[in-house]
């Protein structure tokens, strides 16, 4: 499963989770990278059934597939990860 993560604006994220090419579930909004990741780590797999981790993407980069343990407790250091990513290589 991959956690998109889009910028819409000032302060609104949409984070959207696909299956493939397939969007599953319902849109979230969020304030921050951070909220987002952190958000889908605590209910990925409540909203998900079997999910354990999710690749996160935001601005087209990657961090990878990341546990939803890590989610939680390190959704900063992603969100600052995939900021950077974005800035530096754009």
């Amino acid at each position: 499963m991959t956690l998109h993560i889009r910028h819409e604006g000032s302060h609104h994220f949409l984070a959207r989770v696909f299956d493939g090419r397939e969007l599953v579930g319902l849109p979230t909004d969020h304030t921050r990278i951070d909220e987002a990741i952190a958000s889908y780590g605590e209910l990925g797999a409540q909203r998900f059934l079997g999910v354990t981790a999710f690749a996160i993407w935001y601005d087209g980069w990657s961090v990878g597939e990341v546990p939803l343990g890590q989610m939680r407790t390190d959704a900063a250091n992603l969100a600052n990860r995939l900021v950077v990513l974005s800035a530096v290589l754009r």
